[in-house]
């Protein structure tokens, strides 16, 4: 199997073939069956998958609510992390330390990302589109150190599934989540502070990430600080989220207008024309990627 990587900046956007995918952690589909598994057994499993050398760390951006800005935190962490990371790669011939990977059918991240321009693109991007078997290729290659992960809009899951069994369910999308899951490192789980999301937020945690072990960090997305002045509204998310002792970033991603139109002009925080709202909404994304980094 070959894939396609587009490249980003100071890199020409063709297509690289790479070498067929490898298996990694194929331990966890081989040895157990179902969901639950003793404590011995997933030490084990952890430490098999972890015996396969890799440099990258995977970020998958996942809330089981479809609306809560994954695709916007995905591009934009992206590009924060990116930046950092291609001033200080000075051999142009490797990819980029940074790849964003997109695995919905819809293939939203390649359509954001083949609208930015090529100098303004700061980490290569692929769209596996649901199917399995490119991404642990590329989490294989040592010159990748960071690749995020956007998910689909919402997630497949069985409203039967007993607790502690897999929530996941059986179709293409299902099983192309799963196969990122298997080589997480974080988790990133917007969450609004409108209660619209907040069930799904904690469904995500508790159903799906925290049974494999998978850190996560919560984010405070599109909090509107001209309607929510006193900051009543996001004092509510926090505590809501601080009682359930998750984790999370320290301050909320300010919902801007800019954000809004970015997918349709092709443009990421980093390339935002400068401003005062500019200014902030980098320093937010800017943010979200210093913390992902202290939680990596």
């Amino acid at each position: 199997m070959s894939i396609s990587v587009s490249r980003g900046a100071r890199r020409h956007r063709k297509r690289l073939a790479s070498c067929a995918a490898i298996r990694v952690t194929a331990a966890r589909g081989e040895i157990t069956e179902g969901f639950r598994m003793t404590s011995t057994l997933q030490a084990a499993i952890d430490t098999a998958a972890h015996a396969v050398a890799r440099t990258a760390k995977v970020i998958v951006v996942i809330q089981q609510k479809g609306g809560a800005g994954k695709s916007t935190i995905a591009v934009n962490t992206a590009a924060c992390a990116g930046r950092s990371a291609v001033l200080s790669n000075a051999d142009e011939s490797s990819g980029a330390p940074v790849v964003a990977a997109g695995i919905d059918v819809q293939g939203t991240l390649e359509k954001w990302c083949a609208g930015v321009r090529e100098e303004a693109l700061p980490f290569d991007y692929v769209v596996t589109r649901g199917k399995v078997g490119i991404l642990p290729s590329i989490v294989s290659d040592p010159d990748r150190r960071r690749i995020i992960v956007d998910t689909p809009g919402f997630l497949d899951v069985d409203p039967d599934a007993e607790w502690g069994a897999d929530p996941l369910g059986t179709s293409r999308t299902a099983d192309a989540l799963r196969e990122v899951l298997d080589v997480a490192d974080l988790a990133i789980v917007p969450i609004t502070p409108s209660k619209i999301t907040w069930d799904e937020c904690e469904y995500t945690i508790e159903r799906v990430l925290k049974p494999r072990g998978i850190p996560f960090l919560v984010v405070i997305n599109m909090h509107d600080p001209g309607k929510d002045k006193h900051e009543k509204q996001l004092g509510k998310v926090k505590a809501w989220i601080d009682e359930r002792n998750y984790p999370r970033v320290a301050d909320p991603i300010r919902r801007y207008t800019i954000h809004e139109h970015a997918y349709e002009n092709g443009t990421l925080v980093t390339e935002y024309k400068m401003s005062g709202t500019a200014l902030n909404a980098r320093e937010d994304f800017m943010r979200v990627a210093l913390t992902m980094e202290q939680m990596l």
